[in-house]
């Protein structure tokens, strides 16, 4: 089989060296047309098989239901776009309102611990105060330990009641978790009375622990983008510091009491904590009404008056700098704590209580205006659909028609997708989509593989049209299995002969020729180990050609379009199979001058055959394919020599081994080593 298409070949080459490789003159020599007469015949060829073939009726159909369309749609997107946006405010709105209601939830726990800390900040104080006053008995400085111990009980309750640290632990430290900051704390209360001697030290300690939740606070209040709340979120962070400005003062007058006495710098302390607190209270009531109104009605109440009373009828003995007694101290404790809880910390609460309702409130207002807005959209959209619905009643027959249609189109559509990329490679079925004619293509470096089965004739003579068939079958999908490793195109096949390309129709740099060779090798393993369905005691014998050059490449054919190479190239691979030997692969020397210049690690055994006289080619020098390092065989020529001179093919091979294990006997007569 391989004399024929050897001669067509040749022909092929000769057309692309008189025209000077104008590849579309070729093709058009027979049919006698010109360049403009082929583009037309092309352009319908490609339409007939991509299904582009319109149909006016049909078209006809598409643009009066796409005018439909374009009257009813408007609206209903007009009606969704808009109810979409509502949406997507109304979450915004309800995803802040969330925000602020679980900030507020936390900040209330962080101000319950902040109050605990205040607390046992100033009974330490007066712990403290009262060790150095020499007027203190011990019954005095044990009450004052209990109702320390008491505190702190209270305070390390409220901490580890905290059900999530939250943000918290984003400050770090000391203030990564309930148990690091606990630990902190613990630490402190052990150096109470030991290496911690002094209030203004004890403070010191606490204010730095309050100051950093109230300013995690302070974060809290300042990250709501909501501006309605500005004021009660000012009242209410001005509320907080008043309430730890308190507790210093506490702890100061605590300290004052118990050591009966205050120094300098204490009392400037004092008198700037107490003026702070009175511009604090002045600047919550200034930030909101309904807030100046509570801290004023809370004042004038009875129980705030007595508080108020009580507090200021001590601080003139803190102001003329003298005191009764140890026993003053925990009045003085006891009063403002009374204090505290009675005008600071419930306004504290009513702030926070008028923000959840706002809240709240303006949730509710949210939900409710997004229920009535979905149930307008609602009526609205119904109304759009229904009239959708009554104009498209005359059309509903023909979309199902459209739509039958378009399946049907599309089903063959794939099919001739199938087909063509079956014929055609893939980037050429894409530019014939797009341009609807391929332009012939040059590629200045190929490497063309050629093969052939020894005998094919005689075999076909043995055997039923069937029998070759599934013959075909068989070696066709080994190959075909074999070639889909590797970056290589097939070309045709014609009988038992099979044509393949790297490099065309996609280049592929320099790798063509170590592609086809490797691929090669592996082809003759797989022919080595094939047997024919028909006669399992013979075997296959295929000759290989490769050789390695320029070609020119194109769509030749209307009926039938084949993707053709053409050139002297083809015509020496060709040369290079039919010259060649059974189960060897013959390489012309440009292909091994390839791999040696491109691919010389990959280290190719090649033995030089000799210069031989080719059929319109000359002499040439040629070479044997024997193997390549880590490849899985390698061909003994010998062996492949002994079995052909020995034996007629398609007789009795059961005396010669096909294997492709290494073997190092000189005398074995394998076809592999």
């Amino acid at each position: 089989m391989a004399g024929p298409l050897s001669e067509t070949q040749s022909v092929h080459s000769q057309t692309i060296m008189v025209t000077n490789n104008r590849v579309g003159s070729a093709t058009s020599r027979q049919s006698g047309r010109s360049g403009r007469s082929n583009r037309s015949r092309a352009s319908s060829l490609a339409k007939s098989l991509l299904g582009m073939a319109s149909d006016d009726q049909l078209h006809a159909r598409l643009v009066a239901g796409l005018k439909l369309l374009g009257i009813t749609i408007p609206p209903v997107a007009a009606v969704v776009f808009l109810s979409v946006l509502m949406v997507v405010q109304l979450q915004k709105d309800l995803s802040e309102t969330s925000s602020l209601q679980a900030f507020l939830s936390e900040s209330q726990r962080i101000q319950e611990l902040v109050g605990a800390l205040q607390r046992e900040r100033g009974m330490t104080c007066v712990l403290l105060e009262s060790s150095r006053a020499t007027s203190a008995t011990s019954v005095e400085r044990s009450e004052i330990a209990g109702n320390l111990s008491q505190l702190r009980g209270e305070t390390t309750e409220i901490i580890f009641s905290i059900p999530d640290w939250g943000q918290i632990s984003s400050i770090g430290g000391a203030f990564e978790s309930q148990r690091t900051f606990f630990q902190s704390l613990a630490e402190h209360r052990a150096k109470v009375g030991v290496s911690v001697n002094d209030c203004f030290e004890n403070i010191k300690y606490y204010s730095s622990s309050i100051d950093t939740f109230i300013k995690y606070s302070e974060q809290m209040f300042y990250g709501s983008s909501s501006g309605k709340y500005w004021g009660k979120l000012e009242a209410l962070r001005m509320m907080i510091h008043a309430n730890d400005l308190v507790g210093i003062k506490r702890a100061l007058g605590g300290s004052f009491f118990a050591a009966t006495f205050f120094t300098p710098e204490m009392n400037q302390h004092y008198t700037e904590v107490s003026g702070a607190v009175i511009r604090l209270l002045d600047l919550a009531s200034s930030s909101d009404a309904d807030v100046a109104q509570y801290l004023l009605s809370v004042a004038q109440s009875p129980e705030g008056q007595m508080a108020i009373s009580s507090m200021e009828a001590m601080e003139i003995e803190i102001r003329n700098n003298r005191t009764t007694g140890l026993n003053s101290s925990l009045n003085w404790f006891n009063n403002v704590t009374v204090y505290m809880n009675t005008v600071i910390q419930p306004t504290t609460r009513f702030t926070d209580g008028k923000i959840s309702e706002e809240t709240k409130s303006k949730r509710d207002s949210k939900i409710q205006t997004f229920i009535i807005t979905i149930a307008i959209m609602s009526i609205v959209l119904v109304l759009s659909v229904t009239v959708t619905i009554w104009f498209g009643v005359d059309s509903h027959r023909l979309n199902n028609k459209i739509k039958e249609k378009a399946s049907e189109l599309a089903v063959e559509k794939s099919k001739t997708d199938q087909l063509l990329n079956q014929v055609l490679p893939r980037s050429i079925v894409r530019e014939l989509k797009v341009k609807g004619v391929v332009a012939p293509q040059t590629f200045s470096a190929v490497t063309v593989f050629f093969s052939d089965i020894k005998g094919f004739t005689q075999l076909s003579a043995k055997s039923s049209p069937m029998q070759i068939i599934n013959l075909l079958n068989e070696l066709y999908s080994a190959m075909d299995t074999t070639l889909d490793r590797y970056s290589c195109y097939k070309v045709e096949t014609i009988g038992d002969a099979y044509m393949v390309v790297s490099g065309a129709p996609k280049p592929n740099g320099t790798v063509h020729s170590t592609e086809i060779c490797t691929m090669a090798l592996d082809v003759l393993q797989e022919i080595g180990n094939l047997k024919i369905p028909h006669m399992p005691e013979e075997r296959l014998m295929m000759r290989i050609g490769i050789h390695t050059g320029p070609v020119a490449a194109g769509v030749v054919g209307l009926k039938m379009p084949r993707y053709c190479l053409f050139g002297d190239t083809v015509n020496t691979a060709s040369r290079m199979e039919s010259t060649g030997e059974p189960m060897c692969i013959h390489l012309s020397d440009s292909t091994k001058h390839h791999l040696e210049v491109h691919h010389s690690h990959e280290n190719y055994t090649v033995e030089p055959r000799g210069e031989r006289l080719i059929k319109g080619k000359g002499v040439m020098m040629t070479h044997w394919l024997l193997g390549k390092d880590n490849f899985p065989f390698y061909i003994n020529l010998e062996a492949s020599r002994l079995i052909y001179e020995q034996t007629h093919y398609w007789r009795d091979l059961n005396d010669y081994t096909f294997s492709s294990a290494n073997d190092n006997d000189p005398d074995a007569t394998d076809f592999f080593t």
